[in-house]
């Protein structure tokens, strides 16, 4: 072998290394995106399959800016709480002590927001959370809602007031 083509063959195999870098780099990449979105999936499930069911058995409903407080019966409450950050925690309160805590950690959400509405006589109530891919893309936020109508499963007599069967 001469010199030039040693040259040759060592450039050859360093450019292959380089790529083979750069393409194990995005497979890193990809994982991370995946197991984000996955692990983002699951919690807003979740949070969405609570959210429906605290809503659905309660008989009233208040919204007190970042407080969303839903009564399911006497003596009992649910409270969804929205903090600075965005992030979401349920708290139930038996005759108004903390019984139960379970904060829901949403992977790349950026904010949530809780809303009430009233849609052709019924009351819905609405949580809102918002999620942005990565901070170093320039994806846009994207909103994601649940949206659960309030007293659907509660007994007939029990069902918030002006609420449609």
């Amino acid at each position: 072998m001469t010199l030039v083509e040693l040259m040759v063959f060592l450039t050859a195999v360093a450019v292959m290394l380089g790529l083979g870098v750069m393409i194990l780099g995005l497979a890193m990449r990809l994982e991370t995106d995946g197991r984000a979105a996955f692990e983002r999936s699951e919690a807003l499930g979740r949070l969405s399959r609570r959210f429906r069911a605290d809503v659905h058995e309660s008989r009233s409903l208040a919204l007190d800016g970042t407080v969303l407080r839903l009564e399911p019966g006497p003596g009992r409450a649910v409270e969804y709480r929205v903090d600075e950050r965005g992030a979401v925690t349920r708290v139930v309160l038996d005759a108004d002590k903390e019984s139960a805590r379970e904060p829901y950690r949403i992977p790349q959400s950026v904010g949530a927001r809780l809303e009430l509405r009233e849609i052709e006589g019924r009351r819905f109530a609405a949580l809102k959370v918002d999620i942005q891919a990565r901070k170093d893309r320039i994806d846009p936020i994207r909103a994601v809602e649940i949206l659960a109508l309030a007293g659907k499963t509660a007994p007939a007599g029990l069902q918030p007031e002006g609420a449609k069967p």
